[in-house]
């Protein structure tokens, strides 16, 4: 006789909070899951802070980030008074004064320098600074009865590390040429400066001061230039193929391609903070830096930054996966044990630190398709015994192959990669859905428990 109604409906109570339940401990494995990934994403934000430490060391070493100016002409004064009672007063100070044309051009020579495993892109700056001053002018600066040190006037040139520079730089003014020393800091408000007498630079009555400076130096990631003149002109070459422009001004002109870029400035002193002439007495810049350009040797997609951006798509990698299986429980009457989850869910977070670390040596391509191969062939071999059969693994690979193809193109597009995030997700989804759309999910779940081991009755082993 068939069972009272009361007893079938208890019965698929039963089911239906089991089969419930079974959705809700898959939920929390890939909740789970999420911890061993927040600990590989500490390991490579460690390694990330290893890589700083190597950059400080080259840096320290070689020339650290350079910001260099066009030179700045300093003249003394002296301001005699003499008071209504006959006693006389003296004040002395520096005026400062600006170029009215400067070119600097500049040959940037790119190299790799290494600290164990890790990389860091250094240059050596071949370069160029000429222009022209006006004769220095009283007016405007309130020191008409002023009377300038014509002799004790100096060249300041502002370099932000001057222990990298490769030569001996000199001022040629004219037939004159001056060699610079250390200077410190003697113009307020700019970098660190080394100095050279102005020598015979106002020996005559000329109206301007022509000057060139040859000047080689060194430096780590990143070069640029204080626009000091009433107009600046940049030009810059380089071997290096991923420059990024940087700082208050673009090129005017640029041309970027794989043997490496040029690239030309033009820049006024309407723009700049800076006036053409002060004194000390009357301004002191503390925004100079403001209205630097340059260039940084940019290095298109770091590996720790693949790294860290890979393991962000963790969460769809172990859910697809699980959801995969749990489909096989569904469709053909398996079932897994949620040990049987975690395990899985432990091969896909392992291709993530198996990615860092054959990544530090191998370059992240190759990494990549070996951790993936590695993860998926682990899976698959796994699932085989697991699901019933080579054939489900086989999808199970394929799924996973799809999965890293799909990964793969998404770290590599660097404009379009939250696009493809999301489109891929959009996929994902609606392929789960498809395929689940004929499913009764109020009748899954009612086979005997014992139908579980007729399915592997003729698996071998």
């Amino acid at each position: 006789p068939p069972p009272p109604p009361l007893l079938c409906y208890r019965r698929q109570r039963q089911m239906c909070i089991r089969d419930s339940s079974r959705i809700v401990i898959i939920a929390v494995l890939v909740l789970v899951m999420l911890i061993p990934m927040a600990m590989t994403r500490g390991v490579i934000h460690d390694r990330q802070m290893i890589n700083q430490v190597a950059l400080q060391d080259i840096m320290r070493s070689w020339g650290g980030r350079q910001l260099i100016g066009g030179p700045i002409l300093v003249v003394p004064y002296k301001i005699v008074r003499v008071d209504p009672y006959g006693d006389r007063f003296e004040t002395d100070g520096d005026a400062y004064f600006l170029p009215e044309a400067l070119s600097i051009d500049v040959v940037l020579v790119p190299e790799v320098r290494y600290r164990g495993i890790h990389e860091i892109p250094v240059f050596t700056a071949n370069t160029k600074i000429s222009g022209e001053f006006p004769r220095p002018d009283k007016s405007g600066l309130g020191l008409e009865t002023a009377e300038f040190d014509w002799p004790a006037a100096y060249f300041a040139l502002p370099i932000s590390d001057a222990r990298a520079i490769r030569n001996s730089p000199s001022l040629q003014i004219g037939e004159s040429r001056q060699d610079f020393v250390a200077g410190g800091a003697k113009v307020p408000g700019f970098p660190a400066q080394i100095v050279a007498a102005a020598g015979a630079a106002f020996e005559n009555d000329a109206t301007t001061i022509g000057f060139s400076i040859d000047i080689d130096f060194g430096g780590t990631e990143q070069i640029q230039f204080l626009p000091l003149g009433d107009l600046t002109t940049g030009n810059m070459q380089s071997a290096w193929a991923s420059p990024s422009f940087s700082g208050a001004y673009l090129p005017e002109i640029r041309k970027v391609s794989d043997d490496g870029f040029t690239a030309t400035w033009r820049v006024s002193s309407l723009g700049r903070e800076l006036p053409s002439r002060w004194r000390a007495a009357t301004y002191e810049n503390t925004s100079v830096q403001n209205s630097a350009f340059g260039v940084d040797l940019f290095q298109p997609v770091g590996l720790y930054q693949l790294a860290d951006r890979a393991t962000k798509y963790a969460v769809l990698f172990i859910g697809l996966t699980f959801i995969a299986c749990f489909l096989f429980e569904v469709l053909t009457e398996l079932r897994l044990h949620p040990l049987q989850y975690l395990l899985v869910g432990f091969a896909n977070t392992l291709f993530y630190l198996l990615l860092l670390s054959f990544a530090e040596h191998t370059g992240f391509g190759w990494s990549y398709l070996v951790s993936s191969l590695a993860s998926t062939g682990l899976i698959a071999a796994y699932s085989a015994k697991i699901l019933g059969g080579w054939k489900r693994a086989a999808l199970i690979a394929a799924i996973l192959a799809c999965l890293y193809g799909f990964l793969y193109l998404t770290l590599n597009a660097e404009s379009y990669a939250m696009l493809a995030g999301s489109v891929g997700l959009w996929l994902s989804l609606g392929l789960i859905m498809y395929l689940t759309r004929g499913i009764d999910w109020y009748r899954w779940g009612k086979v005997e428990e014992g139908r579980q081991a007729e399915l592997f009755a003729d698996q071998p082993g």
